[in-house]
């Protein structure tokens, strides 16, 4: 443990801050204490409670979905199709299916397994179903397919048999968060890009620097009724719902995937500022409040 480079702190496996200590000690002052967490503070330490403060002063850099924090944690992005593309990794780079290749007759579609309705998904869904048709699929609906696809090395979602029947079958796909929190956007949005279904989504990132315009609809723009309508418009509007799709034949999704984003972590090791004194002395304020979460499914829709 001394002669690593740095210390990589899970937040979801922290009991105390002296089990801690103790753990690491004794404490390398040259040697970083970075925070990690893919997911937010309201669904990250069960053991805490959401007792954060225990963790000020701990951490010298942070490892999160914050654009704020040290190294952002990304799942994928959007780039150029043609010669911007090339220059990925193969692995990178798998091609997209541009058009719908069957007729399809459904909807909408969702995959949620976590059913902690932090950010009112659920509640928005259920809302939703009272005007228009909307099959759930994973342990908060009724229908089953295959198993969670949180970001891991291993996942293809080019590959993945249930998105394909996704794609084969509904207009809409439904990317949904689980919490709303400032920049936080998982991976399902990059997944679901490589089919020609419109991402709906509903979360607190900025999808406007994320996505192409015209290419996605965002529910906090739109009460669940209000959705209902516009979707099922679209649907029996095929001239207005195919622009959404236009985008597809100027740019494509790349995921990266669990593991790939280490190497960007790997990246700030050979960065000597990396090792400058820095210190999160007040980390709950960094953490919690500065995350600006909405909690509860308490969000303002439109009217």
């Amino acid at each position: 443990m001394e002669k690593a480079d740095v210390i990589l702190i899970h937040v979801r496996s922290v009991e105390s801050r002296e089990k801690l200590i103790q753990d690491l000690a004794p404490r390398n002052p040259s040697q970083p204490w970075v925070m990690f967490d893919p997911e937010t503070h309201i669904m990250s330490n069960q053991h805490l409670r959401y007792k954060y403060r225990i963790l000020n002063g701990i951490f010298n850099r942070t490892f999160h979905h914050r654009r704020d924090s040290d190294i952002l944690m990304v799942h994928g992005f959007i780039v150029r199709r043609g010669s911007d593309a090339n220059l990925l990794p193969p692995s990178w780079r798998k091609e997209p299916i541009l058009w719908p290749t069957t007729n399809r007759t459904k909807l909408a579609v969702a995959f949620i397994s976590n059913c902690k309705d932090n950010s009112g998904r659920l509640k928005y869904i259920r809302e939703f179903k009272q005007f228009a048709p909307i099959d759930v699929y994973g342990n908060c609906g009724s229908l089953k397919c295959g198993s969670s696809r949180f970001a891991q090395h291993e996942y293809k979602p080019d590959t993945d048999p249930c998105m394909i029947n996704a794609g084969e079958n509904y207009l809409f796909f439904f990317a949904f968060e689980n919490a709303i929190c400032e920049d936080y956007v998982t991976e399902k949005i990059y997944n679901l890009l490589y089919y020609p279904m419109v991402p709906v989504v509903l979360g607190a990132a900025n999808y406007s620097q994320l996505l192409p315009r015209d290419s996605f609809i965002n529910a906090r723009s739109f009460t669940p009724k209000q959705l209902a309508h516009r979707l099922t418009y679209l649907a029996t509007h095929p001239q207005e719902y195919v622009k959404l799709l236009e985008w597809r034949q100027y740019y494509q999704p790349s995921t990266v995937g669990g593991a790939r984003v280490f190497c960007d972590l790997c990246t700030h090791l050979h960065d000597p500022l990396f090792y400058q004194s820095n210190v999160y002395h007040d980390f709950y304020e960094w953490y919690v409040v500065k995350a600006n979460c909405n909690r509860n499914g308490t969000m303002r829709f439109s009217n």
